[in-house]
């Protein structure tokens, strides 16, 4: 039976704006991919937005697994 090893990170929405963190977020995407870590899901994490109670995503959860 295969078993695998998960990697669990949270990306700010504010923060993908930038440019320098989408610069930044793509070399460590690229470093884990060599290193063997499969993205298995990006959702996106909504939640009220201040007054207005409309949802609105302010983080995603990224999920990678590579096999043991």
């Amino acid at each position: 039976m295969k078993r695998f090893d998960y990697k669990l990170i949270t990306i700010s929405s504010a923060h993908l704006k930038k440019k320098d963190f989408q610069e930044e977020l793509n070399f460590r995407f690229q470093k884990w991919g060599d290193e063997g870590w499969d993205l298995v899901k990006m959702e996106p994490i909504i939640a009220p937005s201040g007054m207005s109670y409309m949802p609105r995503t302010k983080q995603f959860l990224v999920v990678f697994k590579r096999e043991k």
